[in-house]
């Protein structure tokens, strides 16, 4: 605070001069009104710093978040031969078991083929067979029998090469799950690479949440939580099973993935709900 009857004093001794008198006083205020602006801002940054301390609290119990379920495991398979399809085995929403055959080919350019090689592996073992008898008495060098050895080893590879073509010539389930689309029709003639079905794996479904970034230190793996899902109007367990460790800047939040608990028979994948953080019994 300025002394206002030093600058009284100093006004008097100037007379009538009001301009140099204005301009006295301006000077002396000036430092008071820097101080007071300096105060605001402190105080401004106070509350600013408070209200960043409260909204990094930890999860709250009741708030919701949205929850979409999708298959754990889902594959689009493709041709891998220039053939007509011979049989498609299941459709659009039938399940099947690992190892089931999906579609089948007809491939019998390639199973004549495999037979052609077969039958000269065996003409092959058959002259290597009669070579080492006849080395035993020296009737053949060592590199006649030498190479009917290789001529085994190379009908061996040329039989396996021709097996590998034709088991093409059928699509079989990778693991145990459910259609989920057929691109292609019984007698159509494709091309290797062209897609043909659709699977999924429904067993387990899958969560995925957006989580908000104040929750990355309240929020860890096991942890469990209902979610209420649209489509049935039922409530579930679940936990979460995996943690994206990355923030994102635009949206500030973080994904993690969680299962349901125990296997449901009435969800499918593409179902959405509310995941509520609160404990669940």
């Amino acid at each position: 605070m300025f002394d206002q009857s030093a600058l009284a004093t100093a006004m008097r001794a100037m007379g009538n001069n009001g301009f140099m008198a204005a301009i006295l006083a301006t000077c002396l205020c000036l430092p008071w009104h820097s101080a007071e602006a300096q105060r605001n801002v402190t105080a401004a940054d106070a509350a600013t710093v408070s209200n960043a301390e409260i909204a990094l609290g930890p999860v709250a119990d009741n708030e919701d978040i949205r929850a979409l379920l999708t298959a754990r495991r889902q594959a689009e398979l493709s041709s891998l031969v220039s053939a007509r399809i011979k049989r498609i085995q299941f459709k659009e929403g039938e399940s099947f078991n690992e190892g089931d055959v999906l579609i089948s080919f007809e491939c019998a350019v390639l199973k004549a083929r495999l037979l052609s090689q077969l039958a000269k592996l065996k003409q092959y073992k058959l002259t290597l067979a009669a070579n080492k008898e006849l080395r035993k008495d020296g009737a053949v060098s060592r590199l006649a029998l030498e190479l009917s050895k290789a001529k085994v080893e190379e009908g061996s590879a040329e039989a396996a090469l021709a097996r590998a073509q034709l088991n093409k010539c059928t699509i079989r389930a990778p693991y145990a799950g459910r259609v989920e689309a057929v691109m292609v029709n019984e007698y159509e003639n494709v091309n290797a690479g062209d897609p043909l079905i659709t699977i999924l794996d429904d067993g387990k479904l899958e969560m995925v949440l957006h989580l908000p970034s104040k929750w990355m230190s309240s929020v860890s793996k096991g942890k469990r939580f209902a979610v209420t899902i649209d489509e049935t109007g039922k409530k579930y367990a679940a936990a979460i099973v995996r943690i994206n460790p990355k923030i994102d800047p635009t949206s500030r939040t973080f994904n993690v993935i969680a299962e349901i608990v125990g296997r449901q028979t009435d969800l499918r994948a593409g179902m959405s709900g509310n995941a509520e953080f609160k404990p669940v019994p």
